[in-house]
């Protein structure tokens, strides 16, 4: 296995696009992450989603600081996570900028949490309550405490090498 220079002593050697390309080898689910409601509903498609802790449940989403989203979080309170199923690929790529013609995404208020909406049909949903920001490079961690989630039986959308895929229903 070849293996590239990174870190700072070889700064000068180090190629972000390949180390991109390297990036894009891991497979992962690509989520919608949303703040806000009604007019003030903002979301955008990402695939840096991780879990944080079971006791207390949190969830992690990294921001690029160049994003839209990233000024909407860092002024909420609050977050919505929809976790797409491979029936979604038409939501993706409307939050990622490539508007779909005659695409209308439903989102579906949360009972107590008036600046959370989540994507209707989404394969799993998590309202959570910010509790910390990290810094992160280019990008902000943004942790959330989970007040509510639900979950759904399709198969996720995937996400690998820069190009969609599905995996075989999960079975049990």
């Amino acid at each position: 296995m070849d293996v590239e220079p990174g870190g700072e002593d070889s700064a000068a050697g180090f190629d972000e696009r390949r180390f991109r390309h390297a990036l894009g080898r891991f497979a992962t689910g690509v989520v919608v992450i949303s703040t806000g409601s009604g007019d003030t509903l903002h979301a955008m498609t990402a695939n840096a989603f991780m879990s944080g802790s079971l006791k207390p449940p949190l969830i992690v989403v990294s921001v690029g600081t160049r994003a839209l989203m990233h000024e909407r979080l860092m002024r909420a309170t609050s977050f919505g996570v929809s976790v797409l199923s491979n029936e979604q690929e038409p939501h993706s790529r409307h939050f990622a900028g490539e508007l779909q013609s005659c695409f209308a995404p439903r989102f579906a208020a949360v009972d107590g949490m008036p600046d959370v909406a989540l994507l209707e049909h989404a394969l799993a949903r998590f309202a959570a309550r910010v509790v910390d920001r990290h810094p992160c490079g280019d990008h902000t961690l943004f942790v959330g405490e989970v007040r509510l989630f639900s979950l759904g039986e399709q198969a996720p959308l995937v996400f690998f090498g820069g190009r969609y895929a599905s995996v075989a229903h999960p079975v049990g």
